[in-house]
């Protein structure tokens, strides 16, 4: 994942403290050009797989906190509904 992609770190932490004003605009589905970017926080998490709408894998998510901050490329055309495994 390229450095323009990755949520600032200005915005992570606040997410993880739960003192982000604006959460949304963080996490989930992000698109840069024909690329898609999923960002989650699941506390605790070691790992985080992204699913697609028909239950596939679409991509293994970074983590970029220890409190369970994920993020990564998703290998979809569209917005679509995720889970997170």
């Amino acid at each position: 994942m390229t450095k323009r992609t990755e949520a600032s770190d200005s915005d992570v932490a606040p997410v993880v403290k739960g003192q982000h004003p604006d959460p949304f605009s963080v996490l989930g589905l992000h698109q840069e050009g024909d690329h898609w970017f999923a960002r989650t926080f699941i506390p605790h998490a070691e790992q985080v797989t992204a699913l697609g709408a028909d239950g596939s894998s679409v991509g293994e998510l970074k983590r970029r906190h220890e409190a369970g901050f994920f993020e990564g490329e998703v290998a979809i055309k569209q917005r679509q509904a995720m889970r997170y495994r």
